[in-house]
């Protein structure tokens, strides 16, 4: 009799969630000329926001561009350098914000882009100070410090320049002490973009898996408007004070004073002429005082 062997295959089929990488939507920011463009084409692993390798700004209008990279969607938005010198600041702001629409609803993280090589004064902190009033204090829980050019540190170590520079450890500190170095002469080194990627997905961990928002924005240009509201009267209250001077007595004061001192600089012969000058001039500056002071009078009276 013939035996026959017959196997069984069972098949098991599991269902396990797979975590996916969430994206990411980043903003740049930045004076002009410092590699944000650049910087932006290294996180996209293509060329898709245009530079040129000069000082003043290339990028005057906010732009976006996205592309998957190492498995999760990214978007980053181009901006105009804070420096910009062809805008008008107002208009330069306007713009500035309008990355977080683009973005929407919101960037996990804002990309301060700085050169390695630069020097760093207190001049460079006022570029937080610029974009706080932008887009508020909340801005800086999800700020990133991103210095380009990082291929000519050479031997010498970030942490080092850090500690030559105190102006740049208080940049860095104010971002809770976040940082990443970019070598864009290494454009094919996706590492130091992983690298980057995990930097941002711990800071936004820290910020509750959140992001800044429309609502952040508008609170803080809600803010910004109330303290220029704020202004404008002590300001008119200057302007009051100045109307309320006695001009006449103040030209006539000066008139004196002016005489006296060509007198005194004449020797002998400027003595007789300072003599003469400083009732002149007093004469003189009353007369010119009582004009300006009627004149101001009138305007403040017409502003009133």
């Amino acid at each position: 009799m013939l035996h026959r062997r017959i196997t069984v295959v069972t098949t098991f089929t599991f269902d396990c969630d797979v975590p996916s990488l969430s994206p990411r939507r980043l903003v740049l920011l930045g004076k002009s000329g410092v590699g944000k463009s650049a910087a932006g084409n290294t996180i996209l692993g293509q060329k898709e926001f245009r530079f040129v390798r000069r000082m003043n700004s290339v990028t005057s209008e906010c732009s976006e561009a996205h592309a998957t990279v190492s498995g999760r969607s990214v978007s980053v938005v181009d901006t105009p350098g804070l420096s910009h010198t062809e805008m008008e600041p107002e208009e330069l702001m306007t713009e500035i914000a309008r990355s977080v629409h683009l973005s929407s609803p919101g960037p996990h993280a804002f990309l301060i882009v700085i050169r390695v090589t630069d020097r760093f004064t207190e001049q460079e902190e006022e570029i937080l100070q610029q974009i706080e009033m932008m887009f508020g204090k909340e801005v800086l829980k999800y700020s990133f410090i991103l210095f380009t050019h990082g291929d000519w540190l050479k031997e010498e170590s970030l942490q080092t320049i850090m500690e030559r520079f105190p102006a740049l450890r208080r940049l860095v500190d104010q971002c809770g002490g976040r940082f990443h170095v970019f070598n864009h002469e290494d454009e094919n080194n996706r590492e130091q973009v992983n690298d980057l990627l995990q930097k941002i997905d711990s800071m936004t961990e820290q910020n509750g898996g959140g992001h800044y928002s429309n609502q952040m924005l508008e609170d803080a240009q809600r803010f910004r408007r109330e303290e220029e509201e704020q202004r404008k009267p002590q300001e008119k209250g200057i302007m009051l004070n100045i109307g309320q001077l006695n001009l006449p007595r103040v030209g006539a004061v000066c008139g004196g004073l002016l005489g006296a001192a060509v007198g005194a600089l004449a020797g002998p012969v400027g003595a007789a002429v300072g003599g003469l000058a400083g009732p002149t001039g007093a004469a003189v500056g009353k007369v010119v005082g009582s004009v300006v002071g009627v004149a101001a009078g009138e305007a403040f009276a017409r502003n009133k």
